[in-house]
């Protein structure tokens, strides 16, 4: 019998290889060690990020070891408030009214030239090196600059971010022990402090950015609460750069072990966008979604009770050979329905960076290929070991600088 095992030697590298096991064996597997129901098919993960009949909220789930322990950790969480990513509707859809102004695909669009500008002079700076890791020099940076002047935050929080943020991804891992979870929740807390500092100080100077704007907000005639407005704070800037970070780095190491498909998009720019939608499917963060059964349901020969979780394994569903063909488990930079995969969610909850993460990973990478010749690994990429937000934390790189 396969068991899901995030604890299984080379799954921090290269998951899919279990997840494809467990498709083709057990595709609705009960797991012990996470006391829910774990899918892996692309059918049934889109069917239920789109079902009504489940819940974002824990709250509704039944009494379990996990289940348990989860609630008990959110009860050490530093502040109170809820994220818009744990509440179901009307509430979530009322929050999200609230937030989504800024991340349309418009106004994310107004942002090109200033994100073309910072990939410019950042490169200007690696080129001539011939080496950099590609995510301390140039994938983490970009983001946080970006999000940073978004939101109004001097830049000089850039370090104290990283650290941070990577405490809220590891948070949200499936398998976390308690010290781990603290030693998160102290940095959430220092993460805390400072973005309520940040928004006292927008009210009593607000500016022309996303902050000032969300301080002085009313849904329904009433402002959020303080406990509230910093939740989203933390998820609009986990959602604003994580996911850019690792698409950059996840889909450099992804070319480079497609060298045909990264030449090719080298001799045709015009593919980059399609490519970046192709990196998504291929290997992007987001590998794991947790919702609810609040009715009885069926999927395949499995019948699901009200309260049972699920996690859907969005990972595993965007490498379904029945939806993907053969060649689910390669990078094709010209697939021409790459974007139908699922790493931004699906339904109510989709992701509100997700036309952050597009722009950014396309200027990034696209110059990238455009500045940089014979572009290889200089070792061994370092993967970071998160199950749920996945991402490479280390990619040396060596190259030459393109002519002109």
């Amino acid at each position: 019998m396969i068991d899901f095992d995030p604890f299984e030697p080379g799954f921090d590298a290269w998951p899919y290889d279990q997840y494809r096991r467990l498709r083709d064996q057990d595709p609705v597997h009960w797991s012990d060690l996470l006391c829910g129901w774990v899918l892996t098919r692309y059918d049934d993960v889109t069917r239920v990020l789109r079902d009504p009949r489940v819940s974002s909220e824990l709250e509704r789930a039944d009494s379990s070891a996990v289940v348990d322990l989860l609630l008990a950790r959110q009860q050490r969480r530093p502040q109170e408030g809820t994220t818009v990513v744990l509440m179901d509707d009307p509430e979530h859809a009322r929050l999200r009214r609230l937030l989504q102004a800024p991340f349309t695909a418009r106004s994310i669009e107004q942002l090109r030239s200033s994100v073309e500008r910072r990939v410019t002079a950042r490169l200007d700076e690696l080129a001539p090196r011939g080496t950099m890791e590609l995510i301390t020099d140039f994938a983490y940076p970009l983001p946080v600059a970006v999000f940073c002047e978004m939101l109004g935050f001097p830049d000089e929080a850039n370090e104290r971010f990283r650290r941070w943020t990577a405490a809220v991804a590891q948070s949200l891992d499936l398998v976390i022990t308690d010290e781990e979870y603290d030693a998160c929740m102290e940095l959430l807390g220092e993460m805390e402090e400072y973005l309520a500092e940040m928004a006292e100080l927008k009210r009593a100077h607000p500016g022309e950015d996303v902050l000032s704007a969300l301080v002085t907000a009313e849904i329904d005639g009433e402002r959020l609460s303080e406990g509230d407005l910093i939740a989203q704070l933390v998820t609009l800037y986990v959602a604003g750069h994580e996911p850019t970070t690792a698409l950059i780095g996840n889909g450099t190491v992804g070319l480079l072990a497609h060298p045909d498909q990264l030449a090719r998009l080298q001799a045709d720019p015009a593919l980059v966008p399609n490519a970046v939608q192709e990196l998504l499917r291929y290997d992007g963060p987001n590998q794991f979604v947790r919702r609810i059964a609040l009715e009885p349901m069926t999927y395949g020969d499995r019948d699901i009770r009200p309260g049972q979780v699920l996690y859907l394994g969005v990972g595993a569903a965007n490498h379904d050979p029945e939806r993907w063909g053969d060649r689910a488990d390669e990078v094709v930079v010209d697939r021409p329905d790459a974007a139908q995969h699922l790493q931004f969610g699906g339904g109510i909850h989709h992701c509100l960076g997700a036309h952050l993460a597009r722009l950014q990973a396309e200027v990034a990478l696209g110059a990238l290929l455009a500045r940089l010749r014979d572009l290889r690994l200089d070792g061994e990429p370092v993967w970071s070991g998160r199950t749920t937000l996945r991402s490479v934390a280390q990619v040396p790189l060596a190259y030459a600088s393109a002519p002109g």
